[in-house]
């Protein structure tokens, strides 16, 4: 299996090598623009192209989902995030990515078994960033009314997966329902979908794909079929699966691929028809 996996990755890299040097050439991208926000609020978000990966880039910082990060890629102009959301031991929703000791060292000890919600928010990401709470996030979409957020929930099991999506409702609701069409849940799965649509029915739903083996052919049925809005997928997907994105497509699904830093890739991935890109940074 690990050979297996070296042989794919050595292709992949050789492929898009192969890609940059045609693109070096003088491969013309044709209007695609690299706009990273067309139109605001939940009307149109698909229209963004960029997409602030764990709310982006800050200070060389990636993977905070701190409010910096928010506050320094929105007067960027970005105006769709992705945020990561985990589960505290008393139950809370809190920004993060999982509980590796980088970003927050004076919990290292806790390995997240032990993480109250008070622990996380008195404790600052790398030792000078805010730490986020759900309902920190809320009053953020309070306050900026013209962003959408992309919800990558880091839940291991069906009952994780409906408490909390549970919480998350309840808490919009408390706060402002209307918060809730522009939240955009990702889907990970066939059963997903029914447990979080019999939650709440979100109006948008980003089928993500870095956690299924599902063949090209099924992906696009259920995009049809569950009126999917768009699919996000590792870079190899487009590679491996060439007419995923053109099928996609027909459907007037758009395809974002996570995660892309680089110009000369994002570029390659434009010309096979890929709409837009999970980035920590603009480049």
């Amino acid at each position: 299996m690990k050979r297996m996996k070296k042989t794919l990755m050595l292709s992949l890299l050789i492929v898009i090598s192969a890609g940059l040097v045609w693109c070096s050439w003088g491969l013309v991208w044709s209007g695609q623009t690299q706009g990273i926000s067309s139109t605001p609020g939940t009307s149109g978000w698909e229209d963004n192209r960029l997409i602030a990966h764990a709310l982006g880039e800050v200070e060389g910082a990636s993977y905070t989902n701190s409010y910096e990060a928010f506050i320094s890629n929105y007067n960027k102009g970005y105006r769709l995030f992705e945020v990561d959301l985990v589960q505290t031991t008393d139950g809370e929703l809190v920004a993060r990515h999982g509980w590796s000791d980088k970003l927050q060292p004076d919990l290292a000890a806790h390995g997240g078994r032990t993480v109250t919600k008070l622990q996380f928010e008195n404790s600052l990401i790398m030792g000078r960033f805010q730490p986020l709470t759900l309902p920190d996030i809320l009053q953020l979409m309070q306050q900026y009314r013209d962003f959408d957020l992309i919800l990558d929930t880091k839940a291991g099991s069906q009952a994780q997966i409906r408490e909390q999506f549970t919480k998350l409702v309840n808490e919009a609701r408390n706060t402002d329902p209307e918060l809730l069409q522009r939240m955009i849940p990702e889907i990970f799965s066939p059963e997903m979908y029914h447990m979080v649509m019999d939650i709440y029915p979100f109006p948008n739903k980003m089928y993500s794909l870095y956690k299924t083996g599902a063949s090209a052919e099924s992906i696009v049925e259920f995009a049809r079929d569950k009126e999917i809005t768009a699919v996000a997928m590792p870079l190899y997907r487009v590679i491996m699966n060439p007419n995923l994105v053109p099928a996609l497509n027909k459907l007037g699904v758009k395809s974002y691929v996570h995660t892309v830093n680089s110009s000369r890739v994002k570029q390659l991935l434009y010309s096979f028809g890929v709409h837009g890109f999970y980035t920590d940074r603009e480049v």
